[in-house]
């Protein structure tokens, strides 16, 4: 369970610039704590291959605890386009090492044909596009366009190794965050989910390009897991941290 509930969190991490508006090249870092101490750390990149091409990737390895001592490593990528201002995958892989042990797995998209292809081994699975399913990366940059453009829709359809499911997703009130980037504005998100102890909430900063700077994810009574960010770079700046939230708050 400690080890599905960090490789869950670091599919769900979406440290992400406006694709809509201006791209830029990214890298942001986290580190990732289980009930209240750190276990594992995550990096996530956002870089250009040529005018309109570009790749996102993303790795995360324990540090500490069970995670350091079963090596676990999790790493995506995904490489793509934009197309009429939505993020368009092209290809999707995603690789899981555990104690040794590699689960691999890709998904080959082809928009013209609306059909995706997910190889894992020799196995092949042949799947329609239906409203427009993502990889995991893919649908967490759809996600920001979404919030900058204050859209009132948050149902995704996500694809998964062997298929595709609906995710439907709800604003919250807006937030101050303490951060190791400062107090932020941030607009919370939560995912949707009937009859179910389970929860998954992530902080979005619109300041920052609406990056991800909190994650939380966990059962009611089980293990709580949560992201932090620890710090970013914008194109060829780096973030500088600001003034806390008590500080602002007590500031003429």
């Amino acid at each position: 369970m400690v080890l599905r509930s960090l490789i869950v969190l670091s599919l769900i991490l979406c440290g992400m610039t406006d694709l809509a508006a201006d791209w830029q090249e990214y890298e942001a870092r986290y580190a990732i704590y289980r009930n209240g101490k750190l276990a594992a750390k995550a990096e996530f990149s956002l870089q250009r291959l040529t005018q309109g091409q570009w790749v996102m990737k993303t790795e995360s390895s324990g540090t500490h605890g069970l995670a350091r001592l079963l090596r676990l490593k999790d790493t995506e990528s995904v490489e793509g386009q934009l197309d009429d201002g939505r993020f368009r995958p092209r290809l999707f892989t995603h690789h899981t090492r555990v104690a040794g042990i590699d689960n691999i797995w890709q998904a080959s998209f082809d928009w013209l044909n609306r059909s995706v292809v997910v190889m894992q081994g020799d196995e092949e699975t042949k799947m329609p596009l239906a409203e427009d399913a993502l990889d995991g990366l893919s649908l967490k940059l759809e996600m920001q366009r979404r919030l900058r453009e204050d859209e009132d829709n948050l149902t995704f359809y996500l694809l998964d190794e062997d298929e595709i499911s609906e995710q439907k997703f709800r604003l919250l009130q807006p937030e101050q965050l303490e951060t190791s980037l400062g107090c932020l504005e941030t607009l919370p998100v939560e995912r949707v989910r009937e009859n179910s102890s389970r929860y998954t909430r992530a902080w979005h900063a619109p300041e920052l390009e609406y990056i991800t700077v909190r994650m939380e994810h966990g059962k009611k009574g089980g293990d709580h897991m949560e992201m932090r960010i620890t710090s970013l770079t914008l194109g060829d700046k780096s973030v500088k941290p600001g003034i806390g939230c008590v500080s602002r708050q007590t500031s003429p």
